[in-house]
């Protein structure tokens, strides 16, 4: 009688392996970590101190923000959006219709940062870099994109010079 415990289990765990597994294959796949890229706005420098900078959209809210050079903050930090902010994000991305332009827009300002949005178009990515004089709905998507930053504390537009701690 002392095996009876030890022969009970033996008999389940095939039939609890077996439920385990149906239940993870009836369960939608979805992605977690929100790794679906929604839209992305990464800056470049100019000869003075403009913050380079990248924000990154995924499809589950999540904006995650990453000061390089002459930022404020330094350094990788996320965050979650609001489902009004993701909405508002939406459809400033679809007035953008970033997926018209041109992988480059050409400028006539020699000292102005440059900004690349990224987004998925018809299942391919999409890059469009330019400077201050963008077309306005792509200007308008920057904006949003740095605004969602800033509310949280994120300083994206003002630049500062690099520490002199010597």
């Amino acid at each position: 009688m002392r095996n009876a415990p030890c022969t009970y289990f033996t008999t389940l765990r095939p039939f609890l392996l077996h439920i385990l597994l149906g239940v993870l294959a009836c369960r939608p796949v979805i992605d977690p970590v929100g790794k679906d890229l929604l839209v992305e706005l990464q800056t470049g420098g100019c000869f003075g101190y403009c913050p380079v900078i990248r924000l990154s959209v995924y499809t589950n809210g999540r904006m995650e923000y990453e000061g390089k050079q002459f930022a404020e903050r330094q350094g990788k930090a996320s965050f979650q959006l609001t489902y009004e902010e993701m909405r508002q994000l939406r459809r400033q991305l679809k007035k953008a219709s970033v997926c018209k332009y041109p992988e480059r827009i050409a400028s006539e300002v020699v000292d102005a940062p440059w900004s690349t949005l990224t987004t998925t178009c018809r299942g391919q990515t999409k890059s469009v870099t330019g400077s201050i004089d963008r077309p306005r709905p792509l200007l308008d998507l920057e904006n949003l994109l740095r605004n969602l930053a800033e509310v949280r504390g994120y300083q994206t537009r003002r630049g500062v010079p690099p520490s002199t701690d010597d």
